[in-house]
């Protein structure tokens, strides 16, 4: 069993406007740990940099990937900010959660397991 984060583009970025909305949309991420302003990265290296100290902020333990800088990741596999999926050995999408829910997650992964699919 593998776990990834794939770091993608800035979801509450400081000023500018947000993915998601026609505005800026400023969230408790739109400022690091120091209080400076998280803007949305323009070259891949300072994508690079955001998601390592990204990595390092939030404690995360698991492989982080980071998307490229035109998004093939987010685009393909749907543009939200915290969606999670759970795909099988051969390769299907068996859970898909549009904001990550680790509970029902896990409830997933063991009904996977416990199915004889894996």
């Amino acid at each position: 069993m593998h776990f990834i984060v794939i770091y993608t583009i800035d979801a509450h970025p400081s000023g500018s406007i947000s993915p998601y909305s026609s505005k800026e949309w400023t969230a408790a991420y739109s400022r690091d740990q120091a209080d400076n302003p998280v803007t949305q990265p323009t070259t891949y290296e300072e994508r690079l940099r955001l998601a390592r100290q990204t990595v390092t902020e939030a404690g995360i333990k698991v492989p982080v990937l980071v998307d490229e800088m035109d998004d093939p990741v987010w685009c393909t596999y749907g543009p939200a900010p915290n969606i999670s999926y759970l795909i099988g050995t051969d390769g299907r999408i068996i859970v898909r959660q549009p904001w990550y829910d680790p509970q029902n997650m896990e409830t997933a992964l063991v009904s996977y397991l416990n199915s004889g699919s894996s």
